[in-house]
């Protein structure tokens, strides 16, 4: 008895083609394919068996790849493959163009799998499988509807709290390249979930990146230009714009969520809390404000008028702190957006205020366990540590350098950048200085902390590894263009963004 063949069995599940293969069904079916590919490629020598329904078996709810030549190609292979299920998915015959410019978009139910089937045909080599193995773990994350979704670096410097830390099991050691991309600009921290590095270019565009290679998964033009760093809470990418807007994005589809106009320019990074997301904003050169949305409809709930607001929100307790270019450190009220205190330190003040306890001061001006402080910074060089409750300064240390840079909360120290630079370690309990590092370029980018050990980039160009005492452990090349990116981190990969594009370490311990 003659096997069914894959052709004969889409003609039932199609109604003899009138129909289109249901979604599940095509995605299964592209997994099963991968799969049977993989298998002949891996032989020696490999096959490439023609990809041809009325050809291939269909077995036990399967398709089953037999013969195949020797002389062949795997690209060949998965576009071929591709071209199938785009017919099968969109109903639309495959076209030579297709081998140019990609077929056209398909309107598939998730991110996930428009990336799934566009990395079979995308005439971009950056986002294309690299073997069939690849491409049948990819259809198979896409029909995982409950695939973990772990975030582990969620916003800007990691936490509400924005510490720019994080604890590790054991000591880092080095870092080792994993892949790169020139996309262009990158300013902003990137997000990492498990699977996905997601990225904001200066250009207007966000980047959908397979974590592990860097393949790129989705990308889509969104303002005219960003620097602000997106937020992710839940499925929705929170994230500002220079055209003043903030923006909701759904991850599961890529679809907008919302835009709401906040002002003339928004470089700060949206903090999401309990259903509002917090962000400053810049009216004019002078005016600004912190806004509170309404997370997922993005409406107004409530706006606080400040100077111009290029600093990220931090979350203290019941308030929101967050410097502005009037010179001073503002806490607000979450509910309302009432004004609890200003802390003025003069400059203006474009670093984020990093929250943490300090150990106590030998003269007991900080009481351990008990007063929680913001290290903050201004364009003067003057570093502060405030106490979060009435913002009186616990101390003041001047670098006599502008600070841009937001400090790192690790090991008793605030590790903070200056634009002469030196990266400075302090005590939090005094102020004292603990260490000085020399960069060969402005320092402009936040340093965070795995540990003990404490990794923060320069406009040269390099990556710093130090130790708790400022020991350079290691200077890792990273672009010739100069970084200004945050690096985001988690216990395995670092990932971060410079004048070229973006670029990802393997953690080594």
């Amino acid at each position: 008895m003659t096997p069914e063949s894959l052709e004969d069995h889409l003609r039932k599940a199609t109604r003899h083609f009138t129909a289109r293969l249901p979604e599940e069904q095509v995605f299964t079916l592209g997994r099963d394919l991968a799969r049977e590919l993989a298998r002949l490629h891996a032989e020696s020598p490999p096959r490439h068996p023609e990809i041809d329904p009325a050809t291939i078996a269909f077995v036990d709810g399967k398709p089953v790849l037999e013969g195949g030549e020797a002389a062949g190609d795997v690209a060949e292979d998965l576009l071929q493959l591709g071209a199938l299920l785009q017919y099968l998915a969109t109903a639309a015959p495959a076209d030579v163009s297709w081998r140019l410019d990609g077929p056209p978009p398909a309107d598939l139910s998730s991110l996930d799998r428009r990336a799934a089937l566009a990395g079979l045909l995308s005439p971009r080599p950056d986002a294309r499988y690299p073997s069939a193995a690849a491409a049948a773990d990819a259809f198979e994350a896409a029909l995982n509807t409950t695939a973990d979704t772990a975030v582990s670096w969620p916003l800007f410097r990691g936490d509400a709290a924005r510490s720019g830390q994080r604890p590790t099991p054991a000591p880092l050691t080095g870092l080792v390249p994993a892949w790169d991309l020139a996309v262009g600009p990158v300013i902003a921290s990137p997000v990492l979930t498990a699977r996905l590095v997601i990225a904001a270019t200066t250009d207007g565009r966000l980047h959908f990146l397979e974590r592990s290679t860097g393949r790129r998964v989705h990308e889509m033009k969104v303002a005219s230009a960003l620097e602000s760093s997106p937020a992710l809470a839940g499925f929705l990418l929170h994230l500002g714009t220079d055209d003043g807007e903030l923006l909701g994005i759904d991850v599961r589809d890529g679809k907008e969520a919302y835009r709401y106009k906040a002002g003339t320019l928004v470089r700060s990074s949206p903090l999401v809390h309990e259903g509002r997301v917090y962000a400053g904003v810049v009216d004019t050169k002078e005016a600004g404000a912190l806004v509170a949305l309404d997370a997922l409809k993005g409406t107004l709930v409530w706006r606080r008028k400040l100077g111009a607001v290029f600093a990220s929100p931090t979350l203290a307790g019941a308030r929101i702190l967050v410097g502005s270019d009037d010179g001073a450190l503002h806490a607000i009220d979450l509910e309302g957006g009432a004004l609890a205190w200003s802390s003025r330190l003069g400059g203006r003040v474009r670093a984020t205020a990093a929250v943490g306890q300090a150990p106590p001061a030998p003269d007991g001006a900080i009481r351990a366990g008990v007063d929680e402080i913001a290290v903050v910074a201004d364009f003067e060089g003057r570093v502060a540590a405030v106490r979060t409750a009435d913002g009186s300064q616990a101390w003041l240390r001047e670098l006599g350098q502008p600070v841009y840079s937001s400090a790192c909360i690790t090991g008793g120290l605030a590790v903070v950048g200056c634009h002469d630079g030196n990266v400075h370690g302090l005590s939090l309990a005094t102020g004292e200085p603990a260490f000085r590092v020399e960069t060969r370029g402005p320092v402009v980018s936040s340093p965070v902390a795995l540990g003990d050990r404490c990794l923060i980039a320069s406009t040269d160009g390099d990556l710093y590894l130090l130790d708790p005492g400022g020991q350079v452990l290691a200077r890792v090349p990273v672009a010739r263009e100069g970084v200004q990116s945050s690096p985001a981190v988690d216990d395995a990969m670092l990932v971060l963004g410079s004048g070229r594009g973006l670029h990802a370490f393997r953690i080594v311990r």
